[in-house]
């Protein structure tokens, strides 16, 4: 795996981008309206299940943590952004999405013991964006191709469809990275079902079950990050 330090210099490299992200990002602009309808979602299930004031906070707060969350994808950083929870890797040599989840999460909590709230939200929906791309079975296998743009699309043109309101998904790890870990153990087991043999029936069963896991477990992700921030005030 490339040397924390190293990966840190490549992403101040990276961010500059190139014709062929410029292309790529370009063409898949709306890739990330997925990732803020979960955020959003999020919001609405800890209303519903009757976290009034995080939902207040997150509202007040929330075009902030969906900059974090796009900015989590430019320049290249979305190479962090695999984990296989059987080989404990990412995508090649570099840094997986436990780590990459963790170091977020890190700044998160200390720009809000500094008092840079603003900051921290934005770092908070950086450190989500993770736990989200977990919900897609290619970065829970280490997986970058293999039919992984066209899946990503068509979630994109259909999320509407799958909304959930309730139910979050809450305590199910003490450490940032094991959210990353939890939503990997169940998307990778369907990865068959949506990699380059697909078809569109298969892609409405498995998005039936992991984006509603998506937007239940960023609920509680918020959660989860709103608990720990209190207590390291």
């Amino acid at each position: 795996m490339i040397h924390p330090v190293s990966w840190k210099v490549a992403k101040m490299v990276l961010s500059f981008g190139s014709p062929i992200q410029y292309t790529l990002q370009s063409h898949f602009s709306g890739k990330g309206r997925a990732h803020i309808f979960c955020n959003r979602q999020a919001v609405s299930i800890l209303r519903y299940d009757g976290y009034n004031d995080s939902s207040k906070l997150l509202t007040q707060y929330i075009d902030i943590i969906n900059q974090g969350t796009f900015w989590a994808d430019h320049g290249w950083k979305n190479l962090a952004h695999y984990f296989n929870p059987v080989t404990d890797l990412g995508l090649g040599p570099w840094p997986n999405a436990c780590t990459e989840c963790a170091n977020y999460f890190k700044q998160a909590l200390n720009s809000w013991r500094r008092g840079s709230i603003k900051k921290a939200f934005f770092y908070l929906g950086a450190a989500v964006h993770l736990v989200q791309d977990l919900c897609v079975p290619h970065h829970a296998r280490g997986i970058a191709f293999c039919g992984h743009q066209t899946y990503e699309k068509w979630v994109n043109e259909n999320f509407y469809n799958y909304a959930v309101n309730s139910e979050g998904i809450y305590q199910i790890a003490k450490t940032p990275n094991d959210w990353v870990l939890y939503n990997a153990n169940v998307s990778k087991h369907f990865f068959p079902y949506i990699s380059e043999a697909h078809s569109y029936s298969s892609y409405r069963t498995v998005t039936d079950i992991l984006l509603p896991l998506a937007q239940q477990t960023t609920a509680g992700f918020f959660h989860f990050f709103l608990e720990n921030s209190v207590c390291s005030s």
